[in-house]
């Protein structure tokens, strides 16, 4: 099988997620995705990010209707830090037959020498990279043709177009409504939201 692995914070998971996820499989041929919600992140204050159980549960409603999309656990089961070079070791582990994609947004690839271990990510799956507006397409060729003289790395652009949307602009939008009317305006965080993870927001009272 072609598994998409596509980790992040997903804190909430929004549209913009989704529409990548979707884009991906369907550019590359992918028989799957695996949304991995991260667990304990080298790069986020853990207790400043909403638990992992909410995080995970808002990905499991927003890919439930969407076909090949599933929702992994793998990092919440280690007590260690989530760097993606072990998750994606452990991926491998899992599923040894499968060629792995892992796909990010173009902004990371500004510091991907930085990553633990980007030699070890390099080998164990093709690298799928999202376009970002203000990072020019000939700038990002020349950057991926970089790292790949550093690391040997399979990097391949995602031909879509970018959602203008982020998590932190999502939560912003939550916490105004909260505030002003108990989530009750019809405009607002929920244009960037599947209706069953609002729902959701709204019953366990998150964002506040």
């Amino acid at each position: 099988m072609k598994t998409g692995i596509f980790g992040g914070a997903f804190d909430p998971i929004h549209k913009g997620h989704i529409y990548m996820a979707q884009k991906a499989m369907e550019e590359y041929s992918l028989d799957r995705i695996l949304l991995v919600p991260s667990g304990h992140s080298p790069n986020k204050t853990e207790n400043a990010m909403t638990a992992f159980s909410h995080r995970y549960n808002m990905c499991k409603l927003a890919s439930e209707a969407v076909p090949g999309i599933e929702v992994s656990d793998i990092e919440i089961k280690d007590e260690s830090t989530s760097y993606t070079y072990v998750t994606l070791q452990k991926l491998k582990a899992l599923y040894p037959e499968d060629e792995l994609y892992f796909i990010m947004g173009g902004d990371s690839l500004d510091y991907f020498e930085t990553w633990m271990r980007p030699d070890v990510i390099a080998r164990t799956a093709i690298i799928l990279v999202m376009g970002r507006e203000n990072f020019p397409k000939l700038q990002m060729e020349e950057k991926i043709a970089h790292i790949k003289k550093q690391f040997w790395a399979d990097i391949r652009l995602l031909k879509c177009d970018r959602m203008d949307v982020s998590s932190t602009q999502v939560r912003r939008l939550l916490r105004a409504k909260s505030q002003a009317d108990g989530y009750r305006s019809p405009k607002g965080a929920e244009m960037f939201l599947d209706a069953a993870v609002m729902s959701y927001i709204q019953a366990n009272n998150l964002y506040r």
